[in-house]
């Protein structure tokens, strides 16, 4: 069902940008603290569609972002897959400490929906050209 597909994109994406030679970082349940999610997640549950990536050089995630094919907003849980810049939606006037947190401001955060999979990863691949 679409569960399923939410589950396996989320998956998938993350994957794909971890082998991305522009990406730094990968923050999913698949990629981090794997181990410890495995121990609460529900028995046939996955790691699920949200995630957030930052590039290996910060000054090219706007046009990454920008050459992105997906709807863009900061809300999750749609249906169809979203991105959005979160630290700088949720933290604009405070970007020095968040920063100081870990949570880098060019930082891209993903709710992936159920579009076909080999469709999504094709528009991030082509997006992160730009890097």
């Amino acid at each position: 069902g679409y569960r399923d597909h939410y589950k396996i994109s989320g998956k998938k994406l993350a994957e794909m940008l971890a082998a991305h030679p522009a990406v730094a970082q990968v923050w999913h349940p698949s990629q981090v603290n794997t181990a410890d999610y495995d121990k609460i997640k529900a028995p046939k549950g996955g790691y699920g569609p949200l995630l957030s990536f930052v590039l290996k050089n910060p000054k090219k995630a706007p046009k990454v972002f920008d050459a992105l094919q997906v709807c863009k907003g900061p809300s999750f849980g749609t249906p169809f897959t979203l991105a959005c810049p979160y630290t700088l939606l949720a933290h604009y006037p405070e970007l020095d400490w968040a920063e100081a947190c870990g949570v880098p401001s060019h930082l891209i955060r993903v709710s992936c929906g159920t579009e076909d999979t080999a469709g999504l990863l094709e528009r991030f691949a082509t997006a992160l050209e730009q890097a």
